[in-house]
């Protein structure tokens, strides 16, 4: 079993060494080390399988800069099986032989590959959509092969990323290193505020919800009508709050070393689509869903339908929808090896399609009844109407099966539950000042008198912010739900 929580520890003690314990100057090789250190902690076999990649990445990317047309793209075929291998093998054979043998048989099992000894390592779905990004980009010539294998090592393993992203791209953190990593008080104190309030999402926000929502999921045929709506709720904002902040982390502990990576999250309940949603949530996954399948796939259908309408319709949306069905579901099956994630990604996959057909019938509805984009109540019920979307797909991504997302979703209702109003009141309440706070960590740099708040004023407050975590923080040993993908 992947010791997830433990993880957990190592990564803020890790947080805190670099921070204030850090020589002024790291050399990349010392943070290489670091990662390895961090990364073998869980396990020395996932530790070897990382080395592995890192190397197989490297003398792959530089044989395919001294091959030319058919040799570059066998060399690219090889080094995406040998990257995608050990994924498909950890990941994703016991599902299929589990999905092959429930044809036949009415008992299956659900337990891992035991028989082979084999165990998911945490991560590796991250590290090897960087190593396959970083392949891509050179086959095409859009980046330069990195001769240094120090630094594509540190690439694929930077240990803030390592454990659930962001997937950043090699093109953006390559470029940023030099031959030492500089700590400064400015990156240090931007980056620490980004820090405490990832930790704040975690540990105060998303593991109190996940109190309630533990319960409700795991038993749902113990609740019934606005005590299930309320669990669905509260788990759309658990997943943001738990995967945002550690996002947040991340990208702060990287910014203490003067690294910017990408921002992983951008208010995504907010959305007034679901197009826009996949622009907001988990942008550096999304973003290298769609530049390295939707769009290839898509382009690669269009050169060979030639004809530009079939049954009176445009071609073009036949590409669209197919290409976007496969990414989706693809998206789902990234995320875990069971159906529930498949229909999960099916369903967003279903509602893009379906926005994209209606598009320019809505529009004209619009016009009829001479409202515009802009008007409040129109962005009120289109984020309302992508949040409620949005939520009822979580059900299928949290729920351990789908007769248990059925069950779920055939029990909510509107009726006021028989108990456990205090809980739902106390944890709403939780909720709405989150949103409030997260809207001014949002919006800090419009607000004026944010920024002529002394220094010293600034430093206790993040103190005392501090101390609310500790006192408010809730009493579980919930790891990070994306370090199981």
């Amino acid at each position: 079993m992947i010791l997830l929580s433990t993880g957990f520890a190592v990564f803020l003690a890790a947080v805190l060494v670099l921070a204030f314990l850090a020589p002024p100057r790291i050399k990349p090789a010392v943070l290489l080390a670091a990662s390895f250190f961090f990364y073998g902690f869980f396990r020395l076999s996932f530790l070897l399988l990382l080395l592995i990649q890192i190397v197989f990445v490297y003398v792959c990317a530089r044989g395919m800069g001294k091959c030319v047309g058919l040799k570059r793209k066998s060399v690219l075929l090889l080094s995406l099986l040998g990257v995608l291998g050990p994924l498909f093998v950890l990941k994703y054979l016991n599902f299929i032989i589990r999905s092959v043998v429930s044809l036949f048989s009415s008992t299956t099992s659900e337990k891992p590959l035991a028989w082979l000894g084999l165990i998911l390592p945490v991560g590796i779905s991250f590290y090897t959509f960087k190593s396959l990004s970083y392949l891509l980009e050179v086959y095409h010539g859009r980046l330069a092969i990195e001769k240094n294998p120090i630094r594509l090592g540190l690439y694929i393993s930077f240990f803030p990323q390592i454990l659930a992203g962001p997937i950043d791209r090699a093109r953006n953190f390559l470029s940023q290193l030099p031959s030492a990593i500089v700590f400064n008080p400015a990156h240090l104190s931007a980056g620490l505020k980004l820090v405490a309030w990832g930790l704040f999402k975690k540990i105060v926000v998303a593991d109190q919800l996940a109190r309630y929502v533990n319960v409700v999921f795991d038993r749902p045929q113990d609740f019934q009508g606005l005590g299930l709506l309320a669990g669905l709720i509260f788990y759309s904002f658990q997943i943001y709050c738990d995967f945002s902040g550690y996002s947040d982390m991340a990208v702060g502990l990287a910014k203490t070393m003067g690294l910017d990576t990408m921002d992983n999250f951008h208010y995504p309940y907010f959305s007034r689509s679901i197009a826009e949603f996949w622009g907001r949530w988990h942008i550096s996954l999304s973003s290298w869903l769609r530049d390295y399948l939707f769009l290839p796939m898509a382009y690669a259908l269009s050169r060979k339908i030639k004809a530009e309408r079939f049954l009176l319709i445009k071609t073009e949306f036949y590409v669209y929808g197919s290409a976007m069905g496969i990414t989706m579901l693809l998206c789902g099956l990234w995320h875990g090896a069971s159906w529930t994630f498949v229909l999960w990604g099916g369903l967003h996959g279903f509602y893009l399609i379906v926005s994209r057909a209606t598009k320019k019938a809505r529009s004209g509805w619009l016009n009829r009844l001479h409202l515009r984009k802009n008007n409040v109540f129109l962005i009120g019920w289109r984020m309302l109407s992508t949040f409620s979307l949005v939520s009822l797909a979580w059900v299928f991504f949290r729920s351990p099966s789908l007769g248990q997302a059925w069950l779920y979703l055939r029990n909510i209702s509107f009726r006021l539950p028989r108990s456990g109003i205090g809980q739902l009141l106390y944890l709403g309440s939780l909720l709405f000042i989150f949103i409030i706070a997260d809207a001014l960590m949002m919006s800090k740099d419009k607000i004026r008198f944010l920024k002529n708040i002394p220094v010293p004023v600034q430093a206790m407050v993040w103190a005392l912010f501090l101390c609310l975590i500790i006192i408010l923080a809730a009493d579980t040993s919930n790891e990070f739900l994306y370090f199981q993908f």
